[in-house]
């Protein structure tokens, strides 16, 4: 790799081995080296976070560049980046559009992965979600058969058919769901039964004359549809009343504009001269003015006339008009409250002569539906424990992957469900209370997975490694960056084993 006015460089080319160990006092530029790669492919540090590539003292017009040489499976790559104001890409030294240069390295390798394969601390910084998903995608669920063989027999019984024709997550929403509706169906059922046997408790035997009842009833809805008919008369009365008194409203307002009218026609002062050339009129076009005057005036009190002979009929017929009488409700009412008693009552009285068969049926109602909520609580139960289980296996798989490490993938809930969770601990302790080192030997054991699992080999750069006295090293090349009270000194070894 090399570095030209790269952060604390102004040149410096490093030429890696299977082990590349960097030391030198603090702000020599150690962690600036690792950094490098991952900006000169993705643009970020080597944690994934925007980096900004020039130096601390930097001139104005002057280029931050790197140029990385990778092999990726067996091909050898130069990658180009360089920037001052706008960044430019080169891949084998032929400039490159920036989505060609990203496209290019998304085909080689997923971005995330090889950030967790080469900073052993940058899976711990991801949100607990991604941490999750990143390692469970190379970890395959347990089988059914796998789980329901550690189950319950009673539990394997209530599962194992069910889930040859459902998912498990169906299977679970079709029997919460008749958990939920039968709660509330036993809870009426079991009202509807207290109700009627309540009610067979309550019948002292005595007789109700149904047949006497029917014919009051009928009576009733005779008085109650004559008293209706009644007041449908008088509504319809008002309402012409008021109809008739608003055409005299309105026809008085016609006749007090008409009166208007006539007043200015009568007011009018017949002019002599032309209103063209102001020239006198002839006595003939005076007269002929006067004229029309005369009939427009005739004319408008006709129209006068006609609207007060219209009021005074409508006048007359409004006095020959009854005054309407408000409905009776008061009547009805009574009659609808007695009419309501007496139905009730005859209902009763017919409810009564089948009231034991009713309670018969009413208990066997209760006793399905109790059998159907207990069978559906049953199943809800062993789904629980079936995803108890499977967590349990999912959960051994996962630390059977690590030496160290054991992680924890769920949380059992207060009310015994299970939510999906992550965490890494590390010899019993979370990974929020590791030291330094504990969490670089945490993230390389990580790494170790992770390359295993995804069949990925990358080189890995632990920083800050002088808080570690040895650790394993990984599959790929291992950059180590040293604290050390000396200039800048990069050597390289090929080696095995330890490092």
């Amino acid at each position: 790799m090399a570095l030209k006015n790269f952060k604390n460089h102004k040149s410096l080319t490093v030429n890696f081995g299977d082990l590349t160990n960097i030391q030198g006092r603090n702000g020599a530029g150690k962690s600036s080296i690792g950094d490098a790669i991952s900006w000169v492919l993705f643009g970020t540090d080597s944690s994934g976070n925007k980096l900004d590539p020039r130096p601390i003292e930097s001139e104005d017009g002057t280029d931050s560049t790197v140029d990385l040489l990778v092999s990726i499976a067996g091909k050898d790559v130069l990658f180009g980046r360089s920037q001052k104001k706008t960044g430019k890409y080169f891949i084998n030294e032929i400039p490159k559009k920036a989505t060609e240069f990203n496209e290019f390295i998304e085909n080689q390798f997923d971005k995330n992965l090889f950030i967790s394969l080469f900073n052993p601390s940058h899976f711990f910084t991801q949100h607990w979600q991604d941490q999750r998903s990143q390692l469970l995608q190379y970890v395959s669920e347990p089988l059914n058969k796998e789980i329901l063989a550690v189950m319950s027999q009673v539990d394997r019984e209530r599962l194992e058919g069910s889930l040859k024709k459902h998912s498990l997550d169906d299977l679970d929403k079709l029997h919460r769901e008749k958990v939920r509706t039968n709660d509330k169906a036993y809870e009426r059922a079991a009202e509807r039964v207290q109700a009627l046997e309540e009610q067979a408790s309550k019948n002292d035997g005595t007789t109700f004359d149904i047949k006497a009842a029917q014919k009051e009833i009928e009576s009733l809805h005779e008085k109650k549809a004559a008293i209706k008919e009644e007041n449908d008369i008088r509504q319809r009365a008002k309402t012409a009343r008021s109809r008739m008194e608003g055409q005299i409203d309105n026809l008085t307002d016609q006749i007090t504009h008409q009166t208007q009218v006539v007043q200015s026609i009568k007011d009018e002062k017949v002019q002599e001269l032309c209103s063209t050339c102001h020239q006198p009129l002839t006595e003939e076009a005076i007269l002929k003015v006067k004229e029309n005057r005369q009939a427009r005036f005739n004319k408008e009190v006709a129209t006068g006339k006609a609207l007060v002979q219209k009021v005074n009929e409508l006048k007359k017929s409004l006095s020959d008009m009854a005054v309407a009488e408000a409905a009776d409700h008061d009547e009805l009412n009574l009659i609808e409250v007695k009419l309501m008693e007496l139905q009730v009552k005859v209902k009763q009285a017919e409810q009564a002569s089948s009231l034991a068969e009713d309670i018969e049926v009413a208990r066997e109602k209760k006793e399905a539906i109790r059998k159907e909520l207990v069978t559906s609580k049953g199943i809800v139960d062993a789904i629980k424990e079936f995803k108890t289980k499977r967590s349990e296996l999912m959960v051994c798989k996962v630390d059977d992957l690590f030496t160290s490490i054991s992680v924890k993938l769920y949380e059992t809930l207060k009310n015994g469900e299970e939510r999906a969770t992550f965490e890494i601990e590390m010899d019993g302790k979370p990974c929020s209370k590791l030291s330094t080192a504990e969490k670089i030997k945490a993230g390389l054991e990580l790494i170790e997975v992770l390359s295993k699992q995804s069949e990925v080999v990358a080189p890995t750069f632990v920083d800050n490694a002088e808080s570690i006295l040895n650790f394993s090293a990984p599959a790929g090349q291992l950059i180590v960056a040293r604290v050390k009270d000396e200039d800048l000194n990069i050597k390289t070894v090929e080696t095995e084993g330890d490092k």
